[in-house]
This record gives C-alpha cells, structure tokens and sequence, in this order.
C-alpha cells in the first residue's frame, strides 16, 4: 500500500507509540544510568521511527529496506535492552513485556514491507 506520509504507515504509529512509552518508563531508572542505559534506549527507540521515516523518504529501493533492516536491529537492541532493564530492577515484568510484544510487533510489520521491496529488485 502506498502512503503519502510515513505517518500514515501503521508500522511507524507502533513505534511511534514505544518511542513515547520509552521514554516515560526510563523518567524512572536511577541518576546513574542517565548516560547508560537510559541514553542508549531512548537512542535506539528514535532510530527505529527515524529510519522508517527516512526509508519512506528515499526513492532508491536498496535504501528503503537498508534504513528499514536498521530500523528492524534497533528494535532487537530495544528488546534486549528491556530483558536487562527488567533484570536490573529498573522495570516490571509487565512494562518489559509490553515493549518486547510491542517491538516483535514492529519488527513483524517491517518485515514484509523488506521482502515485498527486495521480491520487486529480483524481478
């Protein structure tokens, strides 16, 4: 499907979403963590809507699916990083699920949108 605006594509409206709820669940992690943890979360949560915002900018096709495949790690790093925020004590079990359920969901729609355009190059 076409979109007009990478703010119409649901897959960037659900990270989107994450980006906000990483942001409001990190307020809470200790002093220390401000340049760990903390940074590189909220670090990876912008990259994965800038990248698909900036993959939907791009004409070429090799460099849509290259900004949405960073995109795409950038939810794996988050997904990590929510395992060891939970395992530290800095999250409950149930805001880490929500971002892993959240981020795999992402990841699920980033991935057809990868194979449709790359199954388009091999024709």
């Amino acid at each position: 499907m076409a979109y007009k605006d990478f703010r119409d594509m649901p897959v960037w409206q659900k990270a989107f979403k994450l980006l906000l709820k990483v942001y409001d669940v990190t307020k809470a992690y200790p002093k220390e963590e401000k340049y760990g943890l903390v940074s590189d979360m909220r670090r990876a949560a912008n990259s994965v809507t800038n990248n698909i915002s900036e993959g939907f900018g791009r004409y070429e096709k090799l460099d849509k699916t290259r900004f949405y495949k960073i995109s795409r790690g950038s939810c794996y790093e988050l997904i990590n990083q929510s395992l060891a925020s939970q395992a530290l004590g800095f999250i409950t079990e149930n805001d880490k699920d929500e971002l892993i359920d959240g981020y795999r969901d992402v990841i699920g729609g980033l991935d057809p949108m990868i194979k449709s355009i790359e199954n388009t190059l091999r024709k």
